[in-house]
């Protein structure tokens, strides 16, 4: 820990961080670029697939016209195009998604723990991840915490969330790749009759979509980065380490831990 210089500062649009911390920056990079990637399949293939439908319907009317005018063209589709469109119709994956924003979810939480508890030790950060007391912390101090954006959109809807619920639905999911009663998942689509249906239950029916966790996820994630905004303005204005000591296990923790991604052209054999 020589680095003297050591800051994470957040202005509310954009972080300025020292050389020594650009790993914890990217490295979140690259998984909020993954899970957007995961969940934005669906609309992408919804995309392609309208797009080659009116592709088609274009191809279809030069066809009326060549015909009109007695010019004559000759071509046979291996497959009906409408086929092809069809296969772009796929199920989307709710549950899958979930677990995946649940393993962003662990993410957050194992970076936090690092910070909290100033250790880089991979073994301590998952002794301590596993204790159901630090999960509802997290949970509550991030997730549910009244200044998270997804909250302060859905207050009500929040409400009658606890972070037992979302650990019953973490583990159900995760354990077993399905629900247990309680809080379900239920696709964004439908939310208007989600909302009818909480309220016909008075909310003993209680749904999350994809999009509301990775929202809410989001909300979380910014409100850890404003704490290590404040926690480093403070020790720098008091002339302590304390931040330096806890953000250095963080970057850490990372650099020995994290996922390096190694693309295709990066590979030369």
């Amino acid at each position: 820990m020589t680095n003297e210089n050591t800051h994470f500062i957040f202005d509310g649009e954009k972080v300025v961080i020292s050389p020594d911390l650009q790993p914890i920056v990217i490295f979140l990079q690259e998984i909020e670029k993954e899970v957007e990637s995961f969940l934005s399949y669906d609309k992408k293939l919804e995309s392609i697939r309208k797009q080659y439908l009116e592709t088609f319907e274009f191809i279809q009317f030069l066809a009326n016209k060549l015909k009109e005018n007695s010019i004559d063209f000759e071509y046979t589709f291996s497959e009906h195009p409408e086929k092809i469109a069809g296969k772009l119709n796929l199920h989307r994956p709710i549950r899958s998604e979930m677990i995946v924003l649940f393993a962003n979810l662990e993410t957050l939480r194992c970076l936090y723990i690092a910070y909290n508890h100033k250790t880089s030790d991979k073994d301590a950060v998952r002794k301590l991840a596993m204790n159901s007391e630090n999960i509802k912390l997290f949970l509550e101090e991030f997730c549910l915490n009244s200044d998270n954006e997804w909250v302060k959109k859905n207050q009500e809807r929040a409400s009658k969330i606890t972070a037992d619920d979302i650990k019953k639905l973490r583990n159900s999911l995760t354990h077993f790749f399905s629900v247990d009663k309680g809080l379900s998942v239920a696709n964004a689509m439908i939310d208007e009759k989600s909302r009818k249906l909480e309220s016909a239950t008075q909310y003993k029916a209680k749904f999350l979509s994809p999009e509301d966790m990775y929202e809410m996820l989001k909300g979380a994630a910014l409100l850890l980065i404003k704490k290590w905004n404040n926690d480093c303005v403070t020790s720098l204005n008091n002339g302590t380490n304390d931040f330096k000591d806890r953000i250095l296990c963080v970057r850490d923790i990372v650099k020995n831990q994290g996922v390096i991604v190694v693309m295709n052209d990066q590979i030369n054999i």
